[in-house]
């Protein structure tokens, strides 16, 4: 968002005028000046109880400010903003996303497992803008937490406001691509994706992960599993969402990408192994090469006017400043 004027000479020259007034009332000779204490003779000289100079002075900036500003309306100022519509739908693309605690493991490279993968979905939602891009969450369970959404905005709070923990200790794998599946089965996108982000093996809820994964097949989707991290003990650090407390310390993990490749073929979808920010990058740049391209799209114009705001706040500061002189003057001058 920028401002932009209609006419911008009218402010060029509203500047101006400001600039030689204040130029000439600060630099005028005083031919004459005479002065006359008010008071008996030999008595004391009549002082003004509120500063009438440094009042005077503070009412003409105020009236200098205004005109400005009715120059500056003059000008036609407006907020101006560049929105793209796309014209093709994209492809409908599920995140299903682990958040058991032990992808709070560091070791990314130092990062944690869920930051590291958080930052790289961010990523790749702003380099498919015409995408329709949903997240679901697994923990003990599974949930859908956004739908399909190309509100690149929303989506950005809602992903960096999930948490470790947030759907409990668990991994429930099977339960997240069933939620995918069903609510792609009617879409009606050119191309659908889901994708699987997780460190460890299911463990939790109702539905097996091969259904899961062959339920995502059947809605048309095209499946990828990347399994994150490494195998033996690793150093972990995460707050509990319901506690508020923070845990520190090692587990054991069970890192299986054997487990995680038979999910992607039950699928009939593509295994990538990320056991390293690196190769999370790399897993990531090769499935934002796959899919369809960005569609046509046209950029409009939005624009929010101005002037009438200025004009407000010019005819504020013209009645300030009069009011002022009328209170300690006794005069509108």
């Amino acid at each position: 968002m920028n401002v932009s004027f209609e006419h911008p000479q009218f402010a060029f020259i509203g500047f101006l005028i400001v600039v030689g007034l204040y130029i000439y009332f600060r630099f005028r000779k005083k031919f004459f000046v005479l002065d006359l204490p008010l008071g008996p003779p030999g008595g004391a000289v009549f002082r003004s109880p509120v500063p009438v100079q440094l009042l005077f002075r503070f009412t003409r900036l105020l009236e200098g400010f205004a005109v400005l500003l009715l120059f500056i309306a003059l000008a036609g100022p407006a907020f101006v903003q560049h929105k793209t519509l796309w014209l093709d739908r994209g492809a409908d693309v599920f995140f299903v996303i682990d958040c058991s605690p032990s992808m709070s493991a560091l070791d990314m490279q130092g990062q944690s497992r869920f930051a590291v993968a958080k930052r790289l979905v961010t990523r790749f939602a702003q380099l498919r803008p015409s995408d329709a891009i949903a997240l679901v969450a697994i923990g003990a369970d599974g949930a859908l937490i956004l739908p399909p959404t190309v509100d690149r905005t929303v989506f950005s709070e809602r992903l960096a406001g999930l948490s470790i923990a947030e759907l409990g200790d668990g991994t429930a794998i099977g339960t997240g691509l069933a939620i995918a599946a069903v609510h792609l089965r009617n879409s009606r996108a050119q191309k659908k994706l889901v994708i699987l982000l997780t460190d460890g093996e299911n463990n939790a809820g109702a539905v097996h992960p091969l259904t899961g994964a062959a339920l995502a097949r059947e809605a048309g989707a095209e499946l990828w599993v990347i399994g994150i991290g490494t195998s033996g003990e690793v150093p972990l650090d995460y707050v509990d969402p319901l506690t508020g407390q923070r845990k520190t310390g090692t587990f054991e993990s069970r890192y299986d990408p054997e487990a995680l490749r038979s999910i992607a073929q039950a699928g009939g979808g593509t295994f990538l192994v990320a056991d390293s920010t690196g190769a999370l990058e790399d897993a990531f740049n090769r499935m934002n090469s796959t899919g369809i391209a960005p569609g046509r799209s046209r950029t409009y114009r939005v624009s929010q006017s101005l002037a009438g705001s200025l004009l407000l706040v010019a005819l504020l500061c013209i009645a300030l400043a009069r009011s002022i002189r009328w209170l300690f003057m006794g005069a509108l001058l």
